[in-house]
């Protein structure tokens, strides 16, 4: 007996033989129909989100850049590197050794002693120096007579400093 509809598994072929076989005339009374079903907008829903929080792409370009003016994000190296070039007038921030210090942990050490809230070198917290930074980044102006000159001499000579050279 040879075939009407093509199918693409054995499961299928198998349903569709017995229930022509069965069902005689009926055209719909099968679990598969020649109509095709389309989802429900929760089903699309969910089909979405799904597919959301599963498929991921990793590429560097789809990853979300950080504000550059959102100085809290950057490293405690970068900001104290920065309060130092600029000669901000403010503590360090504490490192982890600090915050372990600060804890009962170390409350018996000079360290604990020396960081106490209202001493000359206490330690401040990154979230207070990062403010500081930003609120002295967004006062210094910028002069471009200095700004350019040095820019294209760090492109020409790989990142070394300025030096100014008379030669005669």
């Amino acid at each position: 007996m040879p075939r009407n509809t093509n199918s693409n598994s054995e499961s299928e072929s198998r349903a569709r033989s017995t229930n022509v076989n069965t069902a005689g005339t009926s055209t719909s009374a099968g679990p598969r129909s020649n109509v095709k079903q389309r989802l429900t907008a929760a089903q699309q829903h969910y089909i979405k989100e799904l597919v959301r929080t599963s498929i991921t792409n990793n590429h560097p370009s789809l990853t979300r850049k950080p504000d550059p003016v959102d100085f809290e994000s950057y490293s405690d190296d970068f900001l104290r590197r920065y309060k130092d070039h600029y000669h901000i007038p403010m503590a360090d921030n504490m490192t982890l050794r600090g915050y372990l210090l600060g804890s009962d942990l170390g409350s018996k050490t000079y360290s604990y002693k020396q960081n106490r809230p209202g001493s000359q070198n206490a330690r401040v917290f990154k979230k207070d120096l990062a403010s500081e930074v930003k609120k002295h980044f967004t006062a210094h102006t910028v002069k471009e007579t200095e700004c350019i000159p040095h820019f294209i001499y760090k492109v020409k000579s790989q990142k070394r400093r300025f030096k100014m050279e008379f030669k005669g």
